[in-house]
């Protein structure tokens, strides 16, 4: 019998007698010495968890704030995972790292992946518009793709609450106030929309849909839909800070945001989310870019804002994921992916204009623990001449006119009176003098300012272009 594609049995044995003879006549070799492993240093966190610590702690007096999560994970291990304050003060509840607060737009980011999972299941095309699923809608509505709603480029403007009986209302009275995809200009309405398709192309309520598809799977039991009331295990109780005062409120049990902002979760459960969209066990590979790809408008400018997923920058260093807040910013999910760190900052207070926010918090924990582990890149310490980039912009339907001498920009308002001061950095940065959270990029294709990206504690939050044949604007006596 023969051995498939070799000798025979027999011919395979002789070989075998007649090398292992040969071989005995040779000197022995000797035993290469066993590879030498290096242990990765396990790294101390302990000046950072401490400096974390003290910041938590001047949060809630800042604030003031009731209570507050933080979980931070670098290279898939736990370096911190704590509450802080209070879940619920009435009831003498601590927060934990498993309290449940609800986190307004990042749940745009669980909106997105259902989307795209239901295209990837060919039940829907992220370019179809919105008249395939809905052919009574009014026709500047119907033209609305599925891509000009996750990208914030479909023209509506509205920031508010976007409850879903106002969704409904949208797509038979509903209008925009500029052409789809002209301009980049963020919209609850967009994503309310979006979760009527999905409730149009499942047959199911949006709420059970999200719980059954994504958040079982994946574990996530401290997340749920909450903003009609429904409980979620360890949810928090709201609170408002009026000066020094917290009163507890009923603002995120009642109907506002629906698919843009009815979640509620917690700051590990966020932290599984990340790192499970990370592992590909929620969208493939193909659609996780779709995601991370920056809108684009006319003018060879992109906005820094994906399919659900705002990005930016702190330290130097890329980050992306999402912020959220009703009154006041409360929750954010930032992702740092080259250095493979997650973070996340969830509060139970809101405030207008407050002094202390979860992105803040955010950004300053980013900058402690790149502190504590690998030097910051050199900035470009060399200021740019700011009369260059004078002149009039457009965000979105509002105009934005700069003055300028060679060390700032002034905003003008219509009566060419003095507004925020910017000044610069380095490059083609510039940052708000009274209120450094807040940045201007510039983009600049040799002598052409094309516009500028506005960010505010490193995330994108808003773009303008450069108006056509911008004149620099003197700067107001």
């Amino acid at each position: 019998m023969r051995l498939p594609h070799g000798p025979t049995a027999a011919g395979v044995t002789l070989l075998a007698v007649l090398t292992g003879s040969a071989c005995a006549r040779e000197p022995a070799a000797a035993a290469a010495p066993p590879p030498v492993v290096t242990p990765t240093p396990v790294r101390d966190h302990t000046a950072f968890i401490a400096a974390v610590e003290a910041l938590a702690a001047d949060s809630l007096r800042l604030g003031p704030i009731a209570g507050l999560s933080i979980a931070v994970s670098a290279r898939g291990e736990t370096v911190l995972a704590r509450g802080y304050g209070s879940a619920d003060l009435e009831g003498g509840v601590p927060a934990g790292p498993e309290t449940s607060y609800p986190v307004a737009s990042v749940s745009k980011m669980f909106t997105s992946a259902l989307i795209l999972r239901l295209a990837e299941q060919g039940r829907l095309g992220l370019d179809d518009p919105l008249s395939r699923f809905f052919p009574d809608a009014r026709p500047r509505i119907g033209a609305l793709t599925l891509r000009h709603l996750l990208d914030h480029t479909s023209g509506l403007t509205r920031g508010g609450p976007a409850p879903r009986s106002a969704a409904l209302s949208v797509l038979k009275r509903g209008g925009t106030a500029h052409a789809q995809g002209e301009a980049w200009d963020y919209s609850n309405y967009n994503y309310s929309l979006l979760g009527l398709v999905i409730e149009h192309v499942t047959g199911r309520d949006y709420a059970a849909f999200v719980r059954d598809d994504l958040l079982a799977p994946l574990g996530l039991t401290g997340t749920g839909y909450c903003e009609d009331g429904t409980m979620v295990p360890g949810r928090a109780r709201d609170y408002l800070s009026g000066g020094r005062r917290l009163s507890p409120t009923p603002y995120w049990t009642k109907a506002h945001f629906f698919a843009a902002g009815g979640l509620c979760s917690t700051a590990v459960d966020l932290v599984r989310w990340s790192q499970a969209l990370e592992d590909g066990r929620v969208i493939g590979p193909a659609m996780l870019r779709e995601m991370r790809t920056p809108a684009r408008v006319p003018g060879a400018l992109e906005a820094d804002y994906g399919l659900g997923t705002r990005m930016g920058s702190t330290a130097g260093r890329r980050k992306l994921g999402h912020t959220g807040g009703g009154q006041g910013n409360k929750a954010v999910l930032a992702r740092y992916p080259d250095e493979d760190l997650t973070i996340v900052v969830l509060l139970n207070t809101e405030r207008a204009n407050a002094a202390v926010t979860a992105t803040d918090i955010e950004e300053r924990i980013a900058r402690l623990f790149f502190a504590s582990t690998t030097a910051a890149p050199a900035p470009d310490v060399v200021p740019p001449d700011a009369r260059r980039f004078a002149g009039e912009y457009r965000a979105g339907v509002q105009r934005v006119r700069f003055a300028s001498d060679p060390h700032a920009l002034t905003v003008l308002d219509a009566r060419r009176r003095a507004g925020a001061r910017y000044v610069p950095q380095g490059g083609d940065v510039f940052v708000q003098s009274d209120d450094p959270s807040v940045e201007l990029r510039f983009q600049v294709r040799g002598d052409q300012v094309d516009g500028y990206r506005r960010y505010r504690n490193g995330w994108f939050a808003g773009m303008a272009l450069r108006a056509p044949e911008s004149a620099p604007v003197k700067a107001a006596p």
